[in-house]
This record gives C-alpha cells, sequence and structure tokens, in this order.
C-alpha cells in the first residue's frame, strides 16, 4: 500500500476542518449554509468565503489526486460547491428588484447583505 505524501496529509488535515466547519452545516436542499448552526439566516459574505474555501480545496485535490479516494473527495467538494453556487444564484434572482436597485444608486441600503433562510427559501 502506497504512503501519503506530506502534501496528501496536509490536504486530509484541511479537508476535516472544511468537513467540520462547512459540508456539516450545508443546507441539503438549499445548498446555503447558515451564518451559525442556532441561527437559520444565511449572509451573502459567508456563503462567499465558504465557496471560495472549498473550491480551492477542491483544486489542491484535483492537482494532488493519487488515490481513488482524493478523487472522491474532489468530486464531493466540487460538487458542494457548485449546489452552495446555485443557493447563491436562486437566492438573488428571489431579490432581483433589490439587486436592480442597488445597481441604479450604489447605497449600501439597497445591497444584499442577507440571503434570508438557510433551509427555505423565502426571505427575512
Amino acid at each position: 500500500m502506497r504512503r501519503r505524501s506530506n502534501s496528501g496529509v496536509r490536504l486530509g488535515y484541511y479537508q476535516r476542518i472544511v468537513s467540520k466547519t462547512i459540508l456539516q452545516h450545508q443546507d441539503p436542499v438549499t445548498g446555503l449554509v447558515p451564518s451559525s448552526p442556532g441561527i437559520d439566516h444565511a449572509w451573502v459574505r459567508d456563503n462567499v468565503y465558504c465557496v471560495l474555501s472549498m473550491w480551492g480545496l477542491a483544486l489542491a485535490y484535483k492537482k494532488n489526486a493519487d488515490l481513488d479516494e482524493d478523487r472522491a473527495k474532489t468530486y464531493e467538494l466540487e460538487q458542494s460547491c457548485v449546489k452552495l453556487m446555485r443557493g447563491l444564484l436562486m437566492a438573488m434572482m428571489r431579490q432581483k428588484d433589490k439587486v436592480e436597485k442597488f445597481k441604479e444608486t450604489l447605497q449600501t441600503t439597497d445591497s444584499l447583505h442577507e440571503i434570508g433562510r438557510a433551509s427555505c427559501r423565502e426571505r427575512v
């Protein structure tokens, strides 16, 4: 059996961190990640950071994929990232009037800070 390289061990460490902090809390229906486990509100900024961390880890796994297990983790991270991006897009499409108003006024009061509830598709 092959031993994992040092980079593979480090990637496994980061994957466990992402799994505990993001993937475990990601909503299975909408794909959004709530701001904290007890609160069901999802914020744009938090979800964008989650997308970036998952996508970066998936690219690192893809670059160093030497085992089938690593390829499976790459696929899981990519699909979770796509699900989250789709959830963000759907939330923004539901609030398109606010987005269009922000494009005209560029006022912070018209910007999207909060998407809504992470577990359902309604605005707060």
